[in-house]
């Protein structure tokens, strides 16, 4: 077998299995990454967060703070221009959502 013949064989050989196994990994490698983008921007269509929304869940998360601190289980303390926190928050409206 000649340099030319062995050359040609292992090209040959490379692109049949090498070009299949290149799509496939960028397939699997990508398709994460796409799917992200595509929900991003099914998100913007569908507009903005409510002002209403936004507030209820600033308050939820500050409320999780508070009684992750007030348990010392806050690793960094949160400072906070008003201390008092809410007890109990507004009961959390829960939407049935189809389970897969």
């Amino acid at each position: 077998m000649e340099v030319t013949e062995a050359v040609m064989v292992i090209m040959v050989t490379g692109m049949t299995v090498g070009v299949p196994l290149l799509g496939l990994t960028l397939r699997f490698a990508l398709k994460p990454v796409v799917e992200t983008w595509l929900r991003v921007r099914e998100a913007q269509a569908r507009g903005q967060v409510s002002a209403v929304e936004l507030e209820g869940l600033r308050a939820r998360v500050a409320h999780l703070e508070h009684m992750l601190d007030r348990h010392g289980m806050l690793e960094h303390p949160v400072t906070r221009a008003s201390p008092e926190l809410p007890e109990r928050l507004a009961p959390v409206v829960r939407v049935d959502r189809e389970r897969v």
